[in-house]
This record gives structure tokens, sequence and C-alpha cells, in this order.
């Protein structure tokens, strides 16, 4: 069954403007957007007739006064999957519209397939059990390492994957699955993750550092550092999207450097960016955890070695959202994705059952 909805700048605002402030009341949304309470009005009331919002009675502090209506999206409307892609194994998390996991698995990966053909190999009958548990798939979103370009779908390389030339998922993707799918680097996505479960906090610019241990599929083992640079609440991907791809150094010369090198050499860098673009939070995720306390450490002191009154000295803090947070962060991704000016969610709503798209 289909859903309409408009294809609006203000649609679209107003819906953003719940994901980042959960539960403000029509009054408040219109004030914060600068719209008309009349626009303002319609558009939520359309919203709660499709199903996608709910309203609560706020509960009020004193006496007297009509208590105003909070704004929540409905859990039950539909969910997004998010994919984290390592060398040998898919991990599928399945979050509401309230940020909740309400779905995890773990898939292995076919060793004898390339990665694309390994990935919708595990992941196509995954997304069917999905399908039967759940009302409304709304978008899936995939993180994985390496360079991607997100807009065509493409994973150029990946070290960590084996992939030494380019793979165009778009086609895949659009065979496979009837909702919009997206990709994008698993370190950029654990920074979707973040901006997901912190999106009530004043943090506007932060770092989120990715560790990870990648079992390639050249055999070899390594610690791997990959950042997503959030900036003024957005992803920044810099020039043909490589920013935040950390390569050591001394991996480059050809050396086999220790873990402890490369962390020391990251959080020089790492310090002095954050110093330089005065971003005041570090974050540290991912499945290379073992290593995030020494990398914690490392940090602060660099920082505290900084000379000078006016240096940006970085907090830095661990994620709370734990081995899931790339998988998680691909679920918010998606959804922000659905969310950009032109409204992609009304193209996923309007979906036939059998229709396809791929973005």
């Amino acid at each position: 069954m289909s859903i309409k909805l408009s294809r609006t700048n203000n649609t679209a605002s107003i819906i953003n403007s719940l994901w980042q402030s959960p539960g403000v009341s029509r009054v408040d949304m219109a004030t914060k957007l600068g719209l008309d309470k009349s626009t303002v009005t319609k558009t939520v009331n359309h919203l709660i007739d499709i199903g996608m919002l709910i309203e609560q009675p706020q509960l009020l502090s004193g006496r007297g006064g009509r208590p105003k209506i909070s704004l929540v999206f409905n859990p039950e409307f539909g969910v997004l999957i998010g994919v984290e892609v390592n060398s040998d194994a898919l991990k599928v998390s399945v979050v509401n519209l309230l940020g909740q996991v309400v779905y995890h698995d773990m898939l292995p990966l076919n060793p004898r397939a390339t990665i694309d053909k390994a990935l919708i190999e595990a992941l196509v009958p995954c997304v069917h059990v999905i399908q039967s548990l759940f009302p409304r798939i709304l978008a899936i979103g995939i993180g994985m390492p390496g360079l991607i370009d997100p807009e065509r779908s493409q994973l150029q390389v990946s070290h960590a994957l084996g992939v030494r030339s380019a793979i165009n998922f778009a086609p895949l993707f659009k065979q496979h699955f009837p909702y919009p799918v997206y990709i994008d680097n698993d370190a950029n996505c654990g920074a979707w993750g973040e901006l997901m479960q912190q999106r009530s906090l004043p943090y506007d610019h932060f770092l989120y550092v990715l560790l990870s241990t990648h079992h390639a599929r050249e055999l070899y083992h390594q610690l791997g550092i990959g950042v997503g640079v959030v900036l003024n609440r957005q992803l920044f991907y810099g020039e043909q999207h490589m920013a935040g791809q950390f390569n050591s150094q001394e991996l480059m010369r050809g050396a086999e450097p220790t873990p402890s090198v490369i962390i020391k050499e990251f959080s020089s860098i790492a310090v002095n960016i954050c110093s330089l673009m005065s971003i005041k939070r570090i974050v540290i995720g991912g499945q290379g955890m073992q290593f995030g306390p020494q990398l914690a450490a490392s940090l602060r002191q660099k920082s505290e070695r900084l000379a000078g009154s006016m240096m940006v000295r970085p907090i830095v803090e661990f994620s709370i959202l734990g081995p899931q947070a790339a998988a998680m962060g691909a679920a918010s991704m998606a959804w922000q994705k659905l969310l950009t000016p032109d409204l992609m969610l009304a193209e996923s709503l309007a979906l036939h059952e059998n229709g396809t798209v791929c973005i």
C-alpha cells in the first residue's frame, strides 16, 4: 500500500525539525523554522493522518492553562535497515523512527565470492526476514571500509575488503531491493550514528574516530583508523569524498608499524586538526576498542602539550553505540538522505509493492 507525502521543502524541514528535537510542539516548531503556524499545522496534521507522527500531551509544571501537544514519531510507522560490511561478515541493525534498534543480526560472508556478490548473497534473505517482521522498510543504509562515492553508490578502493578497482553497487541494489539504498564509508556512518543518538545535544562539530582490526582478504592484520568529520552537524566529505581518510605514513613507506606507533602518529594529526578548526570533541568507537583507551590517552597527552591560551583542547569521549555504531549509523544516514530538501522519503513511501528505486 502506497502513501502520498507532499514533496515540499516545508515538509522536509518539519520532519527534520522533529528528528532534531523530539517532542516539539507545533507552536515551537513554527517559531524555530520561521513558518506560518497554519502551514505547520496543515503539514503536521497530514503526517499524523498517514501515521508517521503521533501526539502526546506535555505535562504541566504549574496550574492552569492548556497543555501543549508534543509531536513524536510513530515507532510502528516504518524501519530503516543499517548494514556494516566487514571482510568476513555483515552486521545488520534495524532501527525505528525513534532511533531504537528493534532487530539485530550478524551474517557470515562467502569468502570465495567478490564483496559485491557476497553482500547481495547474504543480505537479500536477511531483508526478506525483516520484511516479514515489520510493516514498512523505508530505506537501507550500508557502511563499508574504503573510499566511497556515495552519490554514485560506488566503492572505489578498499584495502580491508581487498578491492582495488571500482565496484558500482547501484545496478545490484536496483535489481534486488525495492527501497532506496545508500552507501557510505563506515567511519562516516559511525558519525551519522553519533549524530542520531546525540542530536539534542549542543555539539555542532566533532571528529568520530572508528577503530577497526581488519582481517582482509589479502590476509593481513592491522589496526585501521577512519574518521568521520562533522561540521555544523553535517558530514564533511571534502574533495572526491576523501575527508577522513587516514593513512599511516610509516605504513606507506613500507614499514610495519605497531598499533602504538599508528596511534601516536594519528593522535598528533587529530589534535592539530581540532586546534586548527576549533573542534572541541573527539568521539572514539568501532570494533577495535581494545585500542580505545590507548588512543584516548594519546589524544589527551598530545592535547595537553599544546602551547598557548587560545588553543582548543578537545574533549575525548567514547561512543555509547558500541560495536553497532556503524550499522546504526548507516540506518541514520539513510534516514537523513530521505529528508534532503527534495524529500526522497515521498518517493520511498509511494513505491508500489513490486517497485524498484535506487539512489
